[in-house]
């Protein structure tokens, strides 16, 4: 019965141990993100220091060509994650799990242009910033400022990469620039300088006066504040706080992706950032998503449920399987009782049938007419000893049953040569007294 208990105990540990090894491992997260960009340097960073510091989540990079074909990896669930940009592409199965960046929507024109308001663009060639040949995404901006202001019509756009602007202004091929980025960042500086080396003095920023009602028209976009000074300069540029708007580029995930797993991303990016800010100074920008339920971009429940302090704890996520990990160790437990407790009942029977074959041996010994006879019980003796023994019988019996299994095997054996010697002394009277019979 030991055995068999050893062995439940055994199973249990071993399920235990599965369990916890289970709960323990690291989960694998699958992120998509625009190949070479900022955001793949921040994610690729990110994944490093995850790795490096043995986290309990794991990512793996996808790098797609676009933020449109990144978006479509939600959707089409070859992704849990991705970065996507606010007034791009915003999957349909995707929610909020934080915000990355924010980006200033920056419309300016050259000293001397006779540009002053986002009205005087109507008619005009407007230059648009983007980060690779063939990017529409800030076009599609410029667009939804136009369409506010009624100055669409006439309007050209012409789509330039950073290092096509300044031969764009000397050519007078533009009139104006939109770029949409980090205010602070040098490269946005750089722009500005272009700009206003290309005028007649400092640059003129065009505001965006109307930022809260475009944002309630077009929900991707949100009111903005470029701070005086925020492009460096003397005099600081822009000489006043700026009114635009911006856009902002967030972490999304499947709106399907466990809770835990979301709130666990949200956790490790922000315990993190130090360490990823040192790789990748894009950052330190993140920020917490709003998590209220009436916000334009819906916040995932797991980052919301971290972010809000709600989360579960170990017990709360796993009470469910613990509870059903301890029923299983005990009908596993019940089930090995079970069947040692069978064992055992048969191992008794078996013992009780040998005890009862060798007390009849024993009885037919005493009365064995032959030393023949007693040839035959000592091989039957033999062949009960033995059966015992192949059969394991014997190791799976308590002390006492042993004991007296042996002492009956000894009795007969005794009971044989005891015989045995009684049938050979008869003959041999029987041998001498014959002569004397026949003298007589």
């Amino acid at each position: 019965m030991g055995r068999y208990l050893f062995a439940a105990i055994a199973a249990g540990l071993a399920l235990i141990a599965l369990s916890l090894w289970y709960v323990s491992r690291p989960t694998q997260a699958r992120v998509a993100v625009t190949r070479d960009s900022p955001d793949h340097h921040l994610m690729a960073a990110a994944a490093s220091i995850m790795a490096r510091e043995h986290e309990p989540l794991r990512l793996r990079i996808i790098a797609a060509d676009t933020i449109i074909a990144s978006a479509a990896a939600i959707d089409d669930g070859t992704a849990d994650f991705a970065v996507v940009r606010t007034d791009i592409a915003m999957p349909q199965q995707g929610e909020t799990a934080l915000i990355l960046h924010r980006s200033a929507v920056i419309i300016m024109a050259p000293g001397g242009s006779g540009i002053a308001r986002i009205p005087d663009l109507k008619g005009r060639s407007v230059g648009v910033l983007v980060a690779r040949p063939g990017g529409e995404a800030n076009g599609r901006v410029l667009d939804a400022v136009l369409t506010q202001y009624d100055a669409r019509t006439g309007t050209h756009k012409v789509a330039l990469l950073a290092d096509e602007v300044p031969q764009a202004l000397a050519e007078r091929r533009i009139d104006a620039l939109l770029a949409v980025g980090d205010p602070t960042a040098n490269e946005f500086g750089d722009i500005v300088g272009h700009v206003a080396a290309a005028g007649q003095g400092p640059p003129v920023f065009l505001p965006i006066l109307e930022a809260k009602a475009l944002s309630q028209r077009f929900p991707a976009f949100e009111p903005a504040d470029v701070p005086l000074g925020s492009f460096g300069g003397d005099p600081p540029r822009p000489a006043a706080d700026l009114k635009t708007i911006g856009v902002s580029t967030r972490l999304v995930a499947r709106t399907k992706a466990p809770d835990g797993t979301v709130g666990e991303m949200v956790r490790v990016l922000f315990a993190r950032r130090p360490l990823i800010a040192a790789a990748s100074p894009l950052a330190n920008r993140m920020e917490e998503p709003s998590t209220e339920k009436s916000a334009a971009f819906p916040v995932h429940p797991g980052a919301a449920a971290y972010l809000d302090g709600d989360e579960e704890s170990f017990l709360d996520k796993y009470s469910d399987l613990i509870y059903i990990g301890a029923m299983l160790l005990s009908v596993l437990a019940s089930a090995a009782a079970a069947l040692a407790s069978r064992m055992t009942a048969a191992n008794h029977a078996r013992s009780e049938e040998l005890m009862q074959l060798l007390l009849q041996h024993l009885a037919t010994a005493r009365e064995a007419a032959s030393s023949a006879r007693l040839d035959e019980l000592e091989r039957e003796a033999d062949t009960v000893l033995g059966q015992a023994l192949e059969a394991g019988s014997l190791r799976h019996l308590d002390t006492h049953r042993v004991t007296a299994l042996g002492l009956a095997i000894d009795q007969v054996r005794l009971a044989i040569r005891d015989r045995r010697r009684q049938i050979e002394a008869g003959g041999m009277a029987a041998k001498f007294e014959t002569p004397r019979i026949l003298a007589g």
